[in-house]
């Protein structure tokens, strides 16, 4: 990702409200965009006032940049629907912050728009932030329209127990709703392909006193193909056979496994029906399967103009968003989504606003869905989708009350296992790589790892610094045996980065920047939960944005490893012994923290 440059700094609010005004002259919405803009501002008030920064400390999960709202416009017949999604801000960058925040948000809904909260009241503490992983406790959103009132809805995470807890929170979700029947419906879906491909990850309520006010259950699918997107949404009442291969087809060319970016469905149900769901959605995440949003918008005119659905009326609202020409980057149009409203389509335009970074255009071939994942693809995808995070002793870490000691013990073992010797070891398998795509990837992240020629810059040193900025956590008494699982772990990578073969020295690179994202989303949560200061932790902040970059790029390294059996093997070799060294290392951090 390419960071914006802003010579001069705007708060949120500065940046979303010109976005959000133009979007309005562009609907139609012309003579209530006074209301509007005050309604956004004092749903987001304050925390919207706030400067914007490149880099944020909470790294929201609404749009690919971590910018806390999003606009979207849904078009069905000529009037669109104008949508604000915001995550309010807490004082604080943890799970619990953030919760008093949303409830902040809640009490605002009910004294000044009358919503109904009744129904959140009786789910409320099922949600109550207990798993300091989860990337979402409670968002909202408002819907827009010309000539009809705002409606009000609330997101909540259902993986806020834990991933592997989503499905028991679903259930009793909506058993306590009155939606006893519904869970059934939905468990067939989850249970139709292995463990982990299918999971919960959104439920929404309707804040409002009808009965058609709805209750709406999302699931992402990983390396879903359209023929199964088919099966899925054929149990809503209102989907027609072939909507959803059709609109994959429409709108990302050679379609065949989408193992960029989940797809997410979603189902509605209302009261009276607990059976069958009342509709169904497909939301797709177009950014990441077109190389830039002039793409988007060719793709999205044929399909407007071949269903006729109001074009103009797409034109307008893109050409007013829009304040960089479409081809130089992709993100603009983030998601779009289909679904059957009285047999007829709507469209909706997931637009994210890029207050903080702009993904830069992306290669055409790299957007091209593969027929089946490679052997190596689907390596990576299998440690992608199964963090790190999920080993006991991070899980621990961060369900517990922060603990700085364990902290320290953790990054001191990193330090000897891996920090101490990554570039060295990393340079040895790119001297004897001979495939010189391969060794260009390499290379460029052995040059960040070294501080792209600043000696002051590189990692090991600002690790030191990290190190020297948390002395005061150093535990009591220190003993040979506190290093003991780094030092196993350093002989390891010695030995798998020195292999005769330098593609069991790949595999392991790759692992490690998989590994190395999720762990340093991880700890810098929990550095988040402290008080220590974070300029002195610029290894952990640039550490954070780095890996993105290279995690991503362990799917282009696997897409380029030769068609040999040998070399898939040994790949898939270094990998695999890799993680599980790195498992290893954790039990025996486990071991010292929490046992011993």
């Amino acid at each position: 990702m390419i960071i914006q440059e802003r010579l001069t700094r705007k708060t949120y609010f500065e940046y979303g409200v010109g976005k959000l005004e133009a979007l309005c002259h562009a609907a139609g919405m012309t003579a209530k965009t006074p209301q509007i803009l005050e309604m956004f501002q004092s749903l987001t008030s304050p925390w919207s006032n706030k400067t914007i920064e490149n880099y944020p400390l909470w790294l929201s999960d609404i749009a690919d940049d971590y910018t806390p709202f999003e606009f979207s416009v849904a078009f069905e017949g000529n009037q669109p629907e104008l949508r604000i999604l915001f995550e309010a801000q807490g004082n604080s960058p943890n799970l619990e912050s953030y919760w008093q925040a949303g409830l902040q948000i809640n009490q605002l809904l009910v004294d000044v728009f009358k919503v109904n909260l009744e129904r959140f009241y009786a789910v409320e503490d099922i949600f109550y932030p207990k798993n300091s992983e989860a990337k979402f406790v409670l968002w909202h959103s408002v819907c827009l329209w010309a000539e009809r009132e705002p409606k009000f809805k609330l997101y909540l995470n259902p993986q806020i127990q834990g991933k592997s807890q989503a499905s028991a929170v679903i259930k009793e979700t909506l058993i306590r709703l009155g939606f006893t029947s519904a869970w059934s419906t939905l468990a067939e879906i989850s249970a139709q392909r292995e463990l982990g491909k299918d999971e919960f990850c959104y439920f929404s309520l309707d804040l409002s006193h009808g009965q058609d006010a709805r209750v709406k259950i999302y699931l992402r699918h990983y390396d879903a193909t359209p023929e199964y997107l088919e099966k899925v949404l054929s149990i809503a009442r209102n989907y027609v056979p072939g909507d959803a291969t059709e609109f994959c087809q429409a709108m990302v060319e050679e379609v065949h496994l989408f193992s960029a970016k989940p797809i997410i469905s979603a189902f509605a149900f209302v009261t009276g029906d607990d059976v069958t769901p009342s509709s169904g959605t497909l939301h797709l995440p177009i950014a990441h399967y077109a190389p830039n949003d002039a793409i988007v918008r060719d793709r999205l005119h044929n399909y407007f103009t071949k269903h006729d659905l109001p074009l103009s009326s797409y034109n307008s609202i893109i050409e007013a968003f829009a304040t960089r020409p479409l081809e130089e980057g992709s993100g603009i149009h983030q998601y779009t989504s289909l679904r059957r409203e009285n047999q007829e389509q709507r469209i909706t335009l997931y637009l994210a606003v890029e207050a903080h970074k702009v993904n830069p255009p992306q290669d055409a071939g790299a957007t091209k869905i593969m027929k089946t994942p490679s052997p190596l693809e689907e390596i990576v995808l299998h440690y992608e989708h199964n963090s790190v995070t999920n080993h006991p002793f991070l899980q621990r870490l961060q369900e517990e009350q922060v603990n700085p000691p364990h902290l320290w013990i953790l990054l001191a073992n990193v330090q000897k296992g891996i920090v101490e010797n990554f570039a060295r070891r990393l340079a040895n398998v790119i001297a004897r790589i001979d495939d010189e795509k391969i060794r260009c990837i390499l290379t460029k992240q052995l040059n960040d790892e070294l501080g792209d020629g600043d000696f002051s810059r590189t990692h090991r040193k600002l690790f030191n610094k990290l190190m020297t900025a948390i002395t005061t956590w150093q535990p009591t008494i220190i003993t040979e045996a506190t290093f003991a699982p780094g030092k196993e772990l350093s002989q390891y990578m010695e030995e798998v980065y020195s292999d005769p073969n330098p593609y069991i020295g790949l595999g392991a690179a790759i692992i490690m920047e998989i590994r190395g994202k999720q762990f340093d989303i991880c700890v810098g949560k929990e550095f988040r939960r402290t008080k220590v200061e974070l300029s002195s932790c610029e290894w952990l902040t640039m550490h954070e944005e780095l890996e993105l970059g290279h995690a991503d790029e362990s799917l282009t390294l696997a897409r380029l490893i030769p068609d040999s059996n040998e070399m898939i093997e040994a790949v898939r070799r270094g990998a695999d012994s890799t993680n599980t060294a790195l498992t290893n290392f954790l039990n025996g951090v486990y071991q010292l923290c929490l046992i011993s």
